[in-house]
């Protein structure tokens, strides 16, 4: 179903534009910004809550934490993180592809009417 919209948008089927569908790409979207954002995120919390000249700067303390735990404790509180991310990525897109498709039904269209 979602493999359709993704490699086929020229013959885009309308009856894939449902809810499970907006849910799953939501979840989709939410996992995404969660393995980018977390590494900058924990370097973040990491630097500023150490102590004065334990890093040089941001990227001493990245280097640094990659040397001495490796490349996964960039994804420390992984998580927490998703399920804050990836909750807020459903309620959002799910209520937004509502509200738009309530609105093409009461308007004909989701352009401005005016």
């Amino acid at each position: 179903m979602l493999h359709r919209i993704i490699t086929d948008p020229l013959n885009y089927d309308s009856s894939l534009d449902n809810l499970p569908c907006h849910f799953v790409a939501a979840f989709g979207a939410g996992f995404c910004t969660t393995i980018v954002a977390s590494p900058v995120d924990v370097v973040k919390t990491r630097y500023m809550n150490s102590t004065a000249g334990q890093y040089k700067n941001a990227i001493n303390c990245a280097f640094t934490m990659l040397v001495n735990e490796g490349s996964l404790a960039f994804y420390k509180g992984f998580v927490p993180a998703f399920l804050r991310l990836g909750s807020w990525n459903i309620v959002m897109f799910v209520s937004y592809e509502q509200l738009k498709r309530a609105l093409m039904m009461v308007h004909g269209t989701w352009e401005d009417p005016h």
